[in-house]
């Protein structure tokens, strides 16, 4: 993080604190000082920054957040408050673990840009980059903290999947039965049509064909986080969740999507880049045994799942927020996801030839 010397920093110390002001009872002398921007973040501009002020004759601070609306192309991110539903909506039907939404300006007349303020929450998260497996703090820990760890993660998601899915009607609505289909639909195909831009990419076009036309009987549906995995959860010291973030491209659909995403996750911030996975971070047999102890369902078809993480990568690689294109060619796609997709759908095509009816 670096702390803003420039124009947007001093921007932000002057526009702020009188709508801070307007915003908290018998409030004065407001002031925001030590303004940062996180390296991080693609979708929105996150700024960190302290507030003071007076009231009843004392001084106050607040660490903050603000998410800001930043300009994109993409139109599954064009409203920043769309995030700022979900999470309203997740604080208010459960306790997951979530930063507090403390203001929101739905307009632009303050910054130009919609935004809303979350106090900032203390502690740490698996970098994305340097890779938590190969550096950080992370790798400093006993094998069995990090098992701990990993699964305290997964405990908290498991919180967001209990919420009832009605709470999120903004969002859409599911007919029983349809999640992989309404996410396969709303969130993967959507995205796969804007991004490219009508180039055919045939390899994508039929493993969502095959998906859609082999949704595993019986799914649940709520809440799919959508980028659920150790790089968006940060812990406290004692290894506790102290928060999920980047409710961004929030969907709907079977909470396999979810564990399948944060399990894909590990092997693409490790072995993609040849660095081996850490100790003490369950491998695929083992994860899955453990959601479905957690769960307390069985998960037959994680396979269908695990292919539904890879077409995500894959699409999501196509195409960058600021409209660029990423790839040129369906040759150029990632080695990675599309072997990770064609094995998963081979797996899962296997399965379900060789399982009894019931």
């Amino acid at each position: 993080m670096s702390e803003l010397q420039t124009s947007a920093g001093e921007r932000i110390c002057r526009l702020l604190p009188p709508w801070l002001e307007s915003q908290m009872a018998g409030v004065t002398d407001m002031v925001v000082r030590g303004v940062v921007k996180p390296s991080q973040g693609l979708t929105s501009d996150t700024i960190l920054f302290d507030a003071l002020w007076q009231a009843g004759g004392q001084g106050h601070q607040r660490s903050l957040v603000a998410r800001i609306q930043r300009h994109t192309v993409c139109p599954m991110l064009a409203n920043v408050f769309f995030q700022h539903d979900v999470m309203q909506a997740i604080a208010a039907h459960s306790d997951v673990a979530i930063a507090r939404i403390a203001f929101a300006e739905p307009g632009g007349k303050v910054l130009g840009q919609p935004f809303f303020l979350m106090d900032e929450v203390t502690g740490r998260v698996p970098a994305d980059f340097p890779l938590f497996h190969a550096q950080g703090w992370v790798v400093d820990l006993p094998d069995e903290h990090r098992t701990r760890l990993w699964w305290n993660g997964i405990a908290e998601m498991a919180k967001l999947h209990r919420i009832d899915g009605a709470n999120f009607g903004f969002i859409g609505t599911v007919e029983v039965g349809q999640g992989s289909l309404f996410y396969l639909h709303h969130f993967i195909g959507r995205w796969l049509e804007w991004a490219g831009q009508g180039k055919p990419f045939p390899a994508l076009q039929e493993a969502l064909t095959y998906l859609c036309d082999n949704v595993p009987a019986n799914e649940q549906t709520g809440l799919v986080w959508n980028d659920a995995r150790m790089g968006n959860t940060m812990f406290a010291d004692d290894l506790s969740v102290a928060a999920l973030f980047d409710f961004e491209v929030a969907s709907l659909g079977p909470p396999e999507i979810d564990l399948a995403w944060w399990l894909y996750c590990e092997d693409l911030f490790s072995t993609q880049f040849g660095v081996e996975r850490l100790a003490g971070i369950p491998v695929a047999e083992d994860a899955i045994a453990g959601f479905e102890r957690l769960y307390g369902r069985a998960m037959p078809d994680f396979d269908y799942y695990l292919a539904i993480a890879a077409l995500k990568h894959a699409v999501l690689s196509i195409r960058d927020y600021s409209n660029g294109k990423t790839v040129e060619s369906p040759e150029a796609l990632p080695g990675f996801a599309m072997d990770c997709l064609a094995r998963s759908i081979e797996r899962h095509r296997q399965a379900t030839c060789t399982r009894e009816p019931t």
